[in-house]
């Protein structure tokens, strides 16, 4: 009997059940901190400056391409109208120039109209000069062919460098050995006379470049000019 006593007394007190596994906490620890939870980004708000921006930039490629376009673009020169082109009209012509002109373009015919005639009379005859006429009038009666601007169109002229402005552009920007293309393009802006159709005519653009037959050409007199330049 004393021996089952003194087992029992020997025997380890059993844990309570339900206790901590844990060791238990030092004084002055601190609890382990918990891991924030990520938050998901937000979504990015087109913002009012990046809107505008890109409305600017349509703006920008499709209204050139629209016929809205037309409305802000600064229209262009008008095309040369030809129905007043009739023998006894005064009308105005653009003729796109250099100075050089004045020597390079010539034409060759036998026939004069209003007492204006080609420097040639055939590709190989210079027109004989009048002595009672001054011996440089600056061309004052003597055909040459010009292009209207901005189009190209054909006419035949006669004193176009004798008149005041076209005349000092001349003497302004002389072209003895200066290049063609180093010479400023201008326009002259002339009332002309029509004079009628001259037929047969042959052209020349260049000094001995080959002649042209051009047939029927509308020939003017300059009465007075003005200069403004290309555009």
């Amino acid at each position: 009997m004393a021996q089952k006593k003194s087992s029992q007394r020997s025997r380890p007190a059993a844990k309570k059940k339900g206790a901590s596994k844990s060791p238990a906490r030092t004084a002055g620890s601190r609890p382990a901190a918990k891991k924030k939870r990520k938050e998901p980004e937000p979504t990015p708000v087109v913002g009012g400056r990046f809107i505008i921006a890109a409305v600017i930039v349509a703006l920008m490629v499709f209204i050139p391409m629209s016929t809205i376009g037309n409305l802000f673009q600064k229209p262009g020169p008008s095309k040369t109208d030809t129905s007043s082109w009739r023998k006894g009209n005064t009308s105005e012509v653009r003729i796109t120039l250099v100075t050089a002109d004045y020597n390079k373009l010539a034409c060759a015919s036998e026939k004069t109209l209003g007492g204006a005639h080609c420097g040639y009379k055939s590709e190989n005859e210079p027109w004989p000069r009048d002595p009672s006429q001054p011996i440089d009038d600056n061309k004052k009666n003597v055909i040459q062919p010009y292009r209207t601007w901005p189009d190209n169109q054909l006419i035949l002229v006669a004193g176009l460098w004798a008149t005041p402005a076209v005349a000092m552009r001349l003497h302004d920007e002389p072209s003895a050995g200066v290049a063609a293309k180093k010479l400023a393009r201008f326009v002259a802006t002339c009332k002309v006379r029509f004079l009628g159709q001259l037929d047969g005519a042959k052209l020349h653009w260049t000094p001995g470049g080959k002649w042209l037959d051009q047939g029927r050409a509308t020939l003017a007199q300059a009465l007075s000019c003005t200069i403004g330049e290309e555009e």
